[in-house]
């Protein structure tokens, strides 16, 4: 028993060592400093090991160590350090606040201390930059004053209250009072030895004490987190940080401090909001543009035009500390208007917050502020922002007087207009506050606003307010680009307490809440992008304006494009679409997958699952791929799902709906043909004749159905099949297409199974069950697929265009869905490995549903997440991930990899039964070993080919070959197009002696003769000369030593000549 447990306990620890691993892996590879990987590792060890001690076991547990994902994706994929710097510590604060909160209702009151101690010294390592630098006895007080406060708090007051004081307390930069440090560490020292004196009826924690506690955490969480990101840097008082705050700011937190235990933990929460957003107007959204210096040899800049929204300058000066206040160091142009700048108003010397030597000059208007450095060593880097109206089109001119010494630099770090990043069109104060109104519906609605943890999605807001008025670079950028993750994570807080309660009682209700809100929210997050939208929208619009369907007429499509699908669709979104256009269709999208939802439920109920594994099933459809990406995007296929398990339950029906079936088959063929093999399969079920004169009536009945289905195509396309494909055409070209179809469905990245919906992969095993045990309505369902997959044998589509991955297959989501009914009834031991493919489902669900542009699949063998990695670790990553458009050996490697190993973990599950629970409970753990394996092998390969247009490689100008949004971009010859002037920078690792050949070709003028300049990074220049037309191995230059470098190339060809960069070989 002892060994066993003692298993159980390691094993409930190995995430937290895995992300240390990670951590280490990045380091070792200079992607991350050494300090900043093992704070990070600390910060995770101290937090999830005494957990993991105290309390291994749970569903709750496995649920906690999740929250290692986001530190896990900031550290490997965040690039720019201090942006890192700024996000990691609260990130790990939350996965800290997480293992916590798991484990304290399994651990006794006794070891509670110990829980909130580890708690608060993880905090003092997720911040512990801040005590860089400092003296050694400076820094170990620092570090012991959390916990042992922590110890002090919980075991005199109770769990709450010291929750409380660790987040006010364990996040501050105590290294910097070295004197408040050493009286609080007597202090708590004293409190610990003194022994409590009570009677024994005396009640030693008072019992109002946890309902304050419970009060105060939001806005507790909120002050931790923003303390979290400024303690390694010093914290701003709070007149700098806050200098546009309501004079009623004081006396409004202590109104909310005394009423807050008063209210319901959620009003609470909202209070806490209400007086963030008392500390003045948010900060405008950064204009995200680089920075421009004025010197004495280039005193002058042109910024980027205006335009509606509100122009951002900041400016700021560098070696300007012999300037006397008041000087005139520039002069800023817009249009007729003059504006000088003056040095202590509209600008002043960057370190002028320096704490080892005095200002220059006085603070600036407006200013603004900028990290620099960490611990003893940090300061802040001051500039002053100016909101200007710029007119539409208008170019400012930034211009730097001669008459100052020439060491003075004029910085313009941020100019441009204000916007959201794009292609969002809400900043971050607009998704706190729709975020905000959807909490507080969810709330009231379900009742869950007396819930103890109902303030923490409140407490995210709060923490997200607050950034959006902090006068800090690049914080502000930071909560700008990662604004809807932070909407999305509060609005899931919400939820899941109302999904707790509902889901099995009310799944349609249930899924409508999480649903709508997501669709309503997309609109905002993207425009309608590459695909089918567009076309459903423009029908829309045709049908409402123009009381028509003829696209090539009023919008000036051709004949193709104009008859790409029937209006079947648009006529089901048409009504939302009347009252609020795109966000009214999506809105009946919702619906239509919340109706989709509650029939699961029930034709799950049908098939003997019971009430406790149900909520695991319906949960698994809502919240992973592709329910919410289909139903925040225009396509037909959840009404396709919709109609088929519609279809099942009328086939199961007693006695079956036979009409309703045949005529939903026919509208569903209406909207689109293929749709026919979803819900005729269900029909013909329905319609299965028991006495031999039946059949001519279900075939009748049937054959009318198809005919009328068939013949919307006919009329609005054409053709039933579209204006592209016939008959004849689905006969496939040759095996090779076929098992390129095969397996781009299954294992392709961008289009396949395996990486989008593992867990909807894995359901296939259940299939069988689900023949035996089902109706002719499933049995039907199948053949239907079946036969949609060998319909897609012979496509080069197969991966559905530029739309979400395994589009074609999204009808089928009943039966993929029913397919987990008989595998959700075995034991556990053999469901249980499904959970070990959660953390990618649920990392890659969430990056579609708040990124909806990285859902489509751009045609051309990438991948996104490959993609952002290529970028990040500046090497190739496409050598690793399978692509069945681009094939290369891990098309087939990759795959069989994965089947090999999943058969060894079946088998091991099959030997050793209890081998389940050890794989479920290191789910996370393996996938962040995963993680810094592949960061091993793609850092320690050597380069062969690099393509121009891979990710890694730093373009200045040019454009992609094809241009984006070409059909089928894979059948084409890719490459990087350069102009006269422009160039790239591919970085490469090689050996001794290895020389880079190009390939590509010469268009224009450029054949004529043209010159491309190279060198290597620190390296003498070379010139190539190109002509002719075709680059078949042009040889370039020879590596200068082994090693990781980088090659720079530019190009100076005649005007209107362009040269494409096809690929670099590398040769030994």
């Amino acid at each position: 028993y002892t060994l066993r447990v003692l298993g159980v306990r390691l094993g409930a620890g190995v995430s937290a060592a895995a992300f240390a691993i990670l951590a280490v892996v990045l380091a070792a590879a200079d992607l991350v400093a050494w300090r900043e990987a093992v704070a990070a590792g600390l910060a995770a060890l101290t937090a999830f090991l005494p957990s993991a001690w105290l309390a291994p076991a749970g569903f709750r547990r496995r649920t906690a160590e999740l929250a290692l994902l986001p530190p896990a994706f900031a550290l490997t994929l965040l690039a720019d350090p201090t942006q890192r710097a700024l996000a990691l510590p609260p990130l790990l604060l939350l996965a800290a606040l997480a293992a916590l909160l798991a484990a304290r209702s399994r651990v006794a009151v006794a070891r509670q201390p110990l829980l909130l101690a580890s708690f608060a010294l993880s905090l003092v390592a997720a911040t512990s930059l801040s005590l860089t630098g400092f003296p050694t006895w400076r820094t170990v007080l620092a570090a012991l004053l959390p916990p042992l406060l922590s110890w002090v708090v919980t075991a005199r007051l109770g769990f709450e209250a010291a929750l409380v004081v660790t987040l006010l307390t364990a996040p501050l930069p105590w290294v910097r009072w070295p004197l408040a440090t050493a009286l609080a560490l007597l202090l708590a020292t004293a409190a610990a030895a003194t022994p409590r004196r009570r009677p024994a009826t005396c009640n030693p924690r008072p019992e109002w004490l946890p309902k304050v506690a419970w009060s105060w955490l939001g806005g507790a969480l909120a002050l931790a987190l923003l303390a979290a990101v400024l303690a390694p840097y010093g914290l701003l008082p709070p007149y700098l940080a806050f200098p546009n705050a309501a004079w009623f700011v004081v006396p409004l937190v202590a109104t909310t401090l005394l009423l807050a235990p008063h209210l319901p933990p959620a009003a609470a929460g909202a209070a806490w909001l209400a007086v963030a957003l008392a500390l003045g107007p948010p900060q405008p959204p950064p204009a995200e543009r680089p920075t421009l210096s004025l010197t004495a040899a280039s005193p002058t800049a042109q910024l980027p035009p205006g335009s509606d929204q509100p122009y951002i300058l900041d400016l700021t000066l560098a070696n300007a500390a012999t300037l006397p206040a008041g000087s005139v160091v520039g002069t800023l142009v817009i249009a007729d208007r003059s504006l000088p700048l003056h040095v202590g108003a509209e600008l002043a010397e960057w370190a002028i917050l320096r704490p080892t030597s005095h200002p220059a000059h006085g603070l600036p208007d407006h200013p603004v502020f900028r990290p620099r450095n960490v611990g003893a060593a940090a300061f802040w880097s001051v500039a002053n922002r100016l909101l200007l109206d710029v007119p539409p089109g208008v170019v400012p001119t930034l211009t730097r007087t001669p008459f100052i010494p020439d060491s003075v630099i004029l910085l313009a770090t941020q100019a441009g207009p204000a916007r959201p990043t794009p292609p969002r069109d809400w900043s971050l104060p607009g998704w706190l506050l729709a975020t905000a109104l959807t909490v507080a519906t969810l709330q009231l609605t379900a009742r869950t606003f007396t819930t103890p943890f109902a303030t923490l999605p409140w407490a995210l807001l709060t923490a997200g307010t607050l950034a959006a008025r902090l006068p800090v670079e690049p914080l502000r950028l930071l909560a700008e680009r990662h604004a809807p993750d932070l909407a999305l994570a509060a609005f899931l807080l919400a939820w899941f307490s109302l999904a707790r309660r509902y889901l099995t009682t009310h799944p349609f209700l249930t899924a409508t809440t999480l649903l709508l809100p997501l669709a309503l929210a997309t609109p905002h997050l993207t425009p309608p992008m590459y695909g089918d939208e567009p076309f459903h929208l423009l029908m829309m619009e045709s049908l409402t304006k123009h009381h028509s369907v003829d696209l090539e007429r009023h919008f000036g499509l051709t004949y193709e494009l104009a008859r790409l699908s029937s209006p079947g669709l648009a006529a089901l979104l048409l009504p939302g679409f009347l009252v609020a256009g795109r966000f009214g269709a999506l809105a009946l999208l919702a619906l239509a997958g919340a109706g989709l939802v509650g029939v699961l439920a029930r034709r799950a109920s049908q098939l003997g699952l019971g009430d406790r594994r149900l909520p695991l099933l319906l949960g698994g459809v809502l919240l992973t791929y592709p329910l919410g990406t289909f139903c925040t995007q225009i396509w037909v296929e959840v009404p396709g799902a919709l109609a088929a398990a519609t279809g099942l339950i009328m086939a199961a029906a007693s006695p079956p709906h036979r009409w309703w079936a045949a005529a939903l088959a026919a509208a569903a063929t209406g909207v689109k043909t293929r749709l026919a093999l979803v819900c005729f399969p269900p029909a013909l079920a329905a319609w299965w004749p028991g006495r031999r004169r039946a059949w001519l009536s279900a075939a009748l009945a049937l054959g009318a159905a198809a005919v009328l289905g068939t013949a919307v195509g006919s009329v609005f396309q054409g053709h039933p099949f579209g204006p592209y494909r016939r008959l004849h055409h689905l006969v496939p070209a040759g095996w090779r297409q076929v098992l390129v179809v095969l397996g781009g469905l299954t294992a392709d990245p961008a289009g396949g199974m395996l990486f989008a919906a593992p867990l909807a992969l894995l359901g296939l095993a259940g299939l069988p069950a689900l023949w035996r045990r089902g109706s002719l309505g499933e049995r039907g369902l199948l053949v239907g697929g079946v036969v949609t997959v060998l319909s897609l044998l012979h496509s080069l589509e197969w991966y559905g265009g530029g739309s979400p991955p395994f589009r074609y297959l999204v009808p089928f989501l009943p039966l993929l869905a029913l397919a987990w009914v008989p595998l959700l009834q075995r034991p556990r031991r053999l469901w249980r490995l499904a959970w070990t493919l959660v953390p990618p489902t649920l990392v890659l669900t969430w990056a579609l549903i708040a990124r909806p542009p990285l859902s489509v699949n751009p045609g051309m063998g990438a991948w996104w997440l490959s993609s952002a990695l290529a970028r990040r670790l500046q090497a190739d990553t496409w050598t690793f991930f399978p692509s069945f458009l681009r094939l290369t050996s891990a098309a087939w490697a990759v795959p069989l990899a994965v089947a090999v190993l999943a058969c060894l973990v079946i088998g091991l599950v099959r030997w050793r039964p209890r081998g389940a629970r050890f794989v479920a409970s290191g789910a996370v753990a393996i996938w962040l070993v995963a993680a810094a394996a592949l960061v091993v092998a793609v850092r320690l390969r050597s380069d062969r080919v690099v393509e121009g247009e891979a990710p890694q490689v730093i373009r200045r100008g040019g454009s992609p070959e094809p241009k984006e949004g070409t059909f089928s971009m894979f059948t084409y010859r890719n490459g990087w197009r350069l102009a006269d002037g422009q160039g790239m920078t591919v970085p490469l690792k090689l050996g001794g002696g290895d020389e880079v050949f190009l390939t590509g070709w010469l268009e224009g003028p450029a054949r004529e003769g043209s010159m491309l300049r190279l060198h290597w990074a620190d390296g003498p220049p070379t010139e190539v000369r190109l002509v002719g037309n075709e680059l078949a191995g042009l040889p370039l230059v020879r590596a200068p030593a082994a090693g990781r470098t980088r090659l720079y190339l530019d190009l100076a060809a005649p005007a209107g000549g362009f040269l494409v960069v096809d690929r670099l070989e590398v040769r030994r």
